[in-house]
């Protein structure tokens, strides 16, 4: 089989797309793309792709991923950021390649382990039901017993009712619980997760999200030269401008107050008098457990106010970074051991095998919290150029504490393992250029041995957008200005009005967000335009749902807004961009990551600050032209595109378009 040619023909002009879509029409870049990434396949090598929106890029990877994958008999594993594209994929781009392309072939979604219910640790709880539940806990598990017995896959998400979270983690599938010897081989077993795991292996193509992608990584680098998560496989990144962030928190996961509290109370909760170790006769462990968790309180304040209280008088702040080893002794190590060599010894009262899994699931968990806080406290890998910090999950006296480690260049992992010889990765996204080259993007991910191509647009940016930007505005201050939230307010109302709504509002401060858009709020109210705030208590998806449902209104949103919204049409007239989106260089990481380039001879503004700021720059403005028949207009209200030297640096990373200084 010839299959350049038969991608050729899928993709021509009166190919299996033209055939099928009315309104198709052929798009010589994703034919370019398509050809791309099956030469980078045959080749074994590694290519970045931009694509812009409209190019049509699902199709452009998946179809020539699928036929290399059936003809050398390998998997496609397929990696993306947003579950909106996961379902994109597996519920309508790859049903209809199935119901098209010559030869058969099988795709399924990799989901987490503990997504899936497992009917044995289902029926244990049932059975220790008055030892582990409150009442009305014992109504959840009752309804996940009946949908047990009728769902298909077993998953959460197949889920309508609400679901607690403590019920839930009682009942799913878990690493080391459940196993192939307590649930059985895929032929005998009742169990989803192992059901799903031998589908998965069987399956051409293989479904996966980053975060899952990094963390299932993890477990299998030692698969050999070839393959990432299976012997025989390649792997395709799309929203490719995440990974960096994604994988960075995944190579030393975080750990916090509340994430040891949660498993204590897990073990044994005093107050409602359940838990795990109530299914044991001896119960001297529990005191061990009170005792732990007025320890683990403790431990964490003490942390607090060393850093935030004793060191540092900024009380606005809520990271903060650790550069002295030892800042507070461990006075969690020996009640930990203590627990550790009690939960062992209850492996002699255990009465089958599921209960000693989970029992060594608990060893474990709390093993690997004894030696994250001794490797935080230590500095471990500070030698290698990882940062360390301490951040509050809000103001809140009993907020939540996180202790934190990430490497500040993670460069060399991704060398080490992604982009390593005879094997063949594709990372493609709207926005992997600065100032057209790929030079940044490469260097952040130490991808200097792929390829690249960048594709043109399809669209007619010149005659679809206009860009306004005033120039009365002073610009963005780190403190709270009078002036310029007056200056900002009036201009937002300005160019809302000018539009009737039909507008999304981008912000990179959320106190500013919430302090303009409730006095919009009022001001747009007799033009009858509804104004949408993220911070009130609205999912990201219903937000979303009321701005496209509600034509003249006007959606303001923060960091998750400036990617992966998709909202076609007239609802989505006019982008407002506030600021340029310049990171916030007192966060401990930021600030590590500046300070590593400056000390190698770099200029950590023009190679680090600048650069991402128009990557996310580029987001934004990618959120206003869906389509071809789409309009509208772009205003940033931010003098500094204008008064500053690098401000043509935004210009060029946009296409062209007429501009309107006011």
């Amino acid at each position: 089989m010839d299959i350049r040619n038969e991608i050729k023909n899928f993709f021509s002009e009166d190919g299996i797309l033209a055939q099928k879509f009315e309104t198709y029409e052929f798009r010589k870049s994703q034919l370019d793309m398509a050809l791309g990434v099956y030469d980078s396949l045959e080749s074994k090598s590694h290519i970045l792709i931009e694509a812009p929106t409209g190019i049509g890029k699902s199709f452009a990877y998946l179809v020539p991923a699928i036929y290399y994958a059936k003809e050398n008999k390998k998997k496609a594993i397929i990696s993306t950021h947003t579950i909106n594209l996961q379902e994109q994929l597996i519920g309508k781009d790859i049903p209809f390649l199935r119901d098209n392309l010559p030869f058969e072939f099988k795709a399924a979604l990799i989901k987490g382990k503990s997504n899936y219910i497992c009917p044995k640790r289902l029926r244990v709880a049932i059975d220790n039901a008055n030892s582990l539940f409150e009442s009305d806990e014992q109504k959840t598990l009752d309804k996940l017993y009946s949908w047990s017995k009728n769902t298909i896959d077993g998953t959460l998400s197949d889920i309508t009712f609400q679901v607690v979270p403590n019920v839930w983690n009682s009942v799913c599938a878990e690493r080391g619980i459940c196993t192939n010897k307590t649930c059985g081989g895929h032929e005998d077993t009742e169990c989803f997760y192992q059901k799903a795991k031998y589908n998965i292996s069987q399956s051409d193509v293989v479904i996966v999200n980053h975060h899952l992608f990094f963390t299932l990584f993890a477990g299998v680098k030692a698969v050999g030269e070839e393959g990432y998560l299976y012997k025989n496989d390649f792997v395709i990144f799309d929203e490719a401008h995440t990974l960096e962030t994604v994988a960075s928190e995944h190579v030393v996961p975080a750990l916090s107050r509340e994430m040891i509290k949660y498993h204590l109370h897990r073990l044994y909760n005093d107050r409602r008098k359940k838990g795990f170790l109530l299914s044991f006769p001896s119960l001297h462990v529990l005191p061990q457990v009170q005792n732990l968790l007025e320890i683990n309180q403790y431990f964490f304040q003490e942390i607090k106010r060393e850093l935030f209280h004793y060191r540092n008088k900024d009380e606005k702040k809520l990271a903060l970074r650790v550069t002295d080893k030892n800042i507070i002794k461990n006075t969690l190590k020996d009640e930990l051991d203590n627990l550790l060599k009690s939960l062992r010894g209850l492996r002699q009262y255990c009465s089958n095998d599921l209960q000693e899994n989970e029992l060594q699931d608990y060893i474990l968990r709390f093993g690997e919290f004894g030696r994250m806080i001794d490797d935080f406290l230590e500095l471990k890998d500070e030698d290698k150029n990882y940062v360390y910090w301490v951040e509050l999950a809000s103001q809140k006296e009993d907020a939540n504490i996180s202790l934190c480690v990430s490497p500040v260049d993670i460069s060399e992992f991704f060398r080490e393992n992604i982009f390593r010889e005879n094997n063949s990765c594709i990372l493609t996204s709207a926005t992997l250029t600065v100032s057209n080259e790929f030079g940044y993007f490469k260097k952040r991910l130490g991808a200097e041995i792929a390829d690249e191509v960048q594709l043109p647009t399809q669209f007619d940016f010149y005659r679809q957008v206009k860009l306004y930007i005033p120039k009365n505005i002073p610009e963005p201050q780190k403190e709270n200005n009078a002036i310029y939230n007056i200056r900002l307010k009036e201009w937002i109302n300005y160019f809302v009005k000018m539009t009737e709504g039909k507008a999304l509002v981008l912000f990179t401060n959320s106190f500013l967000l919430r302090q303009i858009g409730s006095e919009l709020r009022a001001e747009l109210a007799p033009d009858n335009i509804e104004v949408f705030m993220q911070g009130e208590g609205a999912s990201r998806r219903n937000l979303l749902s009321s701005f496209k449902n509600n034509t003249n209104s006007v959606l303001l949103g923060l960091d998750s807004f400036w990617l992966g919204v998709d909202v076609p049409g007239e609802a989505l007239s006019n982008l407002i961009i506030t600021r340029l989106p310049f990171l916030v260089p007192d966060h401990p990481l930021i600030k590590a990551k500046l300070e590593y380039i400056d000390l190698n001879g770099g200029n950590s503004f023009m190679d680090y600050s600048l650069p991402e700021a128009i990557l996310k720059f580029r987001q934004g403005i990618g959120r206003l032209i869906r389509h071809k028949t789409d309009t509208g207009i772009i205003a940033v209200l931010d003098p500094r595109i204008l008064t500053k030297s690098y401000g043509k640096h935004f210009f060029n990373s946009i296409d062209e378009c007429p501009v309107e200084i006011l």
